[in-house]
């Protein structure tokens, strides 16, 4: 399986993948649902972290017959067990779900790349949902810093010394990293937060996002909404699912002036993409159509 899988389109999709770690695949097998079956695109729905994704996530599963999901916890710790970079082994999986013609729906924190679409950019249409960088960054604080369950990037300090180490300045470039386009310079910011050439990697991202079918945002969770539900033929509501262990932690106006100004430095880029689309989503007919949300 995996060698077929490296012999089609893109030889180097699964290059980092070890052909003896994996014998054979255990997917769940889809039945397609409505959308697939009527012979429109797939849907490959990007979840950055803390944006009301899992909600979304929950919304669209089931009006499209239920994702090619990712577990973050556990592909972290396949990652480990096989020695691999935790993106490339997401990578990996991204390319196999997209091989997978039984998959018509695709969700979860996989990094958008564009060799795991290599030669199947038209089967599909890519939907994201965005957040205010700062109140984003705030609330993936509080969350890890709180919640019950520690093994998954727990946060073990004030926030004032989390904002200075590298896990907070990765943290803050959450967007430019899952739509660079390229697993390479993903990893250089996932590690360290810095890369030598990021306002090259802020406009890849934003080049990138401006093909996807719907790019919405948190602050307009409503407009979000009422586009796929226009576009996909969805009758039912996104509901609200996952709550911050916290509850009602400082929100960014009620935090001490250094905090505010360390933060805004850290989401500085990830903000000029979060900016280029906050106009409210609106539907487009076709992949091939689809127009940059913002003016250039």
């Amino acid at each position: 399986m995996l060698r077929a899988l490296l012999n089609v389109g893109n030889e180097h999709v699964l290059r980092p993948f070890d052909l003896k770690v994996v014998r054979r695949s255990r997917a769940p097998c889809l039945d397609g649902g409505p959308l697939f079956k009527n012979g429109r695109k797939r849907v490959a729905f990007f979840h950055p972290p803390k944006c009301g994704g899992s909600s979304v996530d929950n919304w669209l599963s089931l009006a499209f017959g239920g994702p090619a999901g990712l577990d973050p916890i556990a592909a972290e710790a396949a990652a480990r067990n096989t020695g691999l970079a935790g993106l490339a082994l997401r990578e990996a999986l991204l390319a196999y779900y997209v091989q997978r013609r039984d998959a018509p729906f695709i969700s979860g924190h996989y990094n958008f790349s564009r060799r795991a679409f290599s030669g199947h950019e038209e089967e599909f249409e890519f939907i994201t949902i965005l957040r205010n960088p700062l109140d984003r960054m705030l609330s993936q604080y509080y969350f890890n810093r709180f919640r019950e369950q520690r093994i998954h990037f727990p946060i073990d300090c004030d926030l004032s010394e989390w904002l200075s180490t590298d896990q907070a300045r990765a943290s803050a470039l959450v967007f430019t990293r899952m739509f660079v386009g390229d697993t390479e310079v993903a990893q250089a910011l996932d590690m360290s937060g810095t890369w030598n050439d990021i306002r090259s990697a802020v406009s890849d991202a934003i080049a990138n996002l401006s093909q996807f079918a719907i790019v919405g945002t948190l602050e307009h969770i409503d407009e979000f909404q009422k586009a796929a539900q226009s576009r996909y033929g969805i009758s039912s509501s996104i509901p609200h699912l996952r709550k911050n262990p916290k509850g009602r932690y400082p929100k960014f106006a009620d935090q001490p002036t250094e905090v505010q100004d360390r933060l805004r430095e850290l989401c500085e880029h990830d903000s000029a993409i979060y900016e280029r689309f906050l106009t409210k989503p609106q539907p487009v007919q076709s992949f091939s159509a689809v127009a940059r949300m913002a003016p250039g």
